[in-house]
């Protein structure tokens, strides 16, 4: 036990210290990402038309789907937490700042995704039901590996430049592990959980 509490201990000061705030200014481009989307899309309706075949063909050859034409929990979980690996793993290619392309790219998908309720005339409500269950879950996952991935491509750069304010990689990939196994991977469980059992009954209500 005194071993878990002192990679609690790590991680809430690694959460004071050094993510500090980021995660909140990766929230609001996120939410900014999110909204640029929809008011893009519902300008532009063909580019949401490409934009909602593109994301059909990811859910299709993604594998999330079972024979039954429902959703995967094991695939979910599979998939969401290799999108999060990949999404840190970009942080090591420097200058660059990938991962913050992937909060936007996902964000912005997520407002063409509204825009294309709005031009069909279809409820948010059924829009949020689809969402929010297994976003409350997801999105802040997404975000914290966006941080992680963030944060090493600073690293990174700070290491190259033989900038003094970086810190020995092994320190940040420690960290980054221990966001990844008491925070991330939680947080994804719930996600993968409540998208194949629950967001389906939610949004049956709406229909």
């Amino acid at each position: 036990m005194s071993g878990i509490q002192g990679h609690l201990a790590e991680l809430r000061s690694f959460s004071r210290c050094q993510m500090g705030r980021i995660p909140w200014i990766m929230g609001l481009v996120f939410l900014l990402a999110a909204l640029g989307g929809y008011g893009v899309c519902v300008a532009y309706p063909q580019l949401a038309e490409a934009l909602l075949a593109y994301f059909q063909q990811s859910i299709s050859q993604s594998g999330v789907m079972d024979e039954t034409g429902g959703l995967s929990f094991l695939a979910l979980l599979l998939n969401n937490w290799s999108v999060m690996l990949f999404c840190i793993l970009y942080g090591f290619l420097p200058f660059l700042f990938l991962p913050v392309l992937v909060a936007v790219t996902n964000a912005f998908i997520i407002g063409a995704l509204a825009a294309i309720y709005h031009l069909n005339g279809i409820s948010f409500l059924i829009f949020f039901s689809g969402i929010l269950p297994h976003g409350i879950f997801e999105i802040p996952a997404l975000l914290l590996a966006v941080t992680l991935g963030f944060l090493l491509c600073r690293n990174t750069v700070r290491i190259l430049l033989h900038r003094e304010r970086a810190v020995p990689m092994v320190d940040l990939l420690a960290n980054i592990l221990r966001v990844l196994l008491f925070l991330i991977f939680p947080l994804l469980l719930c996600a993968a959980a409540v998208e194949a059992y629950i967001t389906p009954a939610v949004m049956s209500l709406f229909l």
